[in-house]
């Protein structure tokens, strides 16, 4: 069998890091168990990574990137001319999909693994500034009540829908996806908190 090459390592680990960190759990996978399911040696697992914790992070940071792209994309495919409610449906249907197609990175970004020791940096989380901007945005452009908080309405809603995902990927039998953007999409703060007339 030939060995695997040296300029695949990173994807290899990092692939091999999902699995185990998924199935397992962060605290139950070392290093070594990485290394020798990527099929490389420990060496070349710390020639890419400091340790587990940064290739959490490393995980983290992708899985994050691959979401928002997701999300930009699905609002910027319905264009800002359309109404409200199509931009927030864009976005949550982006979320929700984007879940069930990487249900593994998904639960390892959001769930119980986003915790790591205090020397091994901040936590990852997805940030509540593109939606904390854009109901500010719809606010200033009296679409949405002024009462609103839009930074305390954002991390609302995203601890919200994280929650909704991770209960949902343990068993994506307990709704349909269109429910579950149903209800995502009524408990966003820009549709509960538009204004009326």
């Amino acid at each position: 069998m030939p060995r695997p090459r040296l300029e695949d390592a990173p994807t290899r680990l990092l692939a091999a890091g999902l699995a185990l960190f998924a199935r397992q759990g962060c605290e139950r996978v070392n290093s070594n168990a990485i290394a020798r399911a990527a099929g490389l040696g420990i060496g070349t697992f710390y020639l890419h990574f400091a340790n587990k914790y940064a290739l959490l992070r490393a995980l983290q940071l992708r899985t994050l990137d691959g979401l928002r792209a997701a999300r930009q994309a699905a609002v910027a495919a319905v264009g800002s001319e359309s109404g409200l409610e199509e931009q927030v449906r864009a976005s949550v249907e982006a979320a929700v999909a984007f879940a069930a197609e990487h249900p593994e990175a998904y639960r390892v970004c959001f769930g119980r693994e986003r915790t790591a020791p205090a020397h091994a940096g901040p936590v990852v989380s997805e940030s509540t500034r593109g939606i904390a901007s854009a109901l500010a945005a719809w606010q200033r452009a009296g679409v949405i009540e002024p009462a609103l908080d839009p930074a305390l309405a954002a991390r609302a809603y995203l601890a919200m829908e994280t929650g909704m995902l991770l209960w949902w990927l343990e068993d994506p039998g307990r709704t349909a996806a269109d429910k579950l953007v149903e209800t995502l999409v009524r408990g966003h703060p820009a549709l509960a908190a538009q204004v009326r007339g």
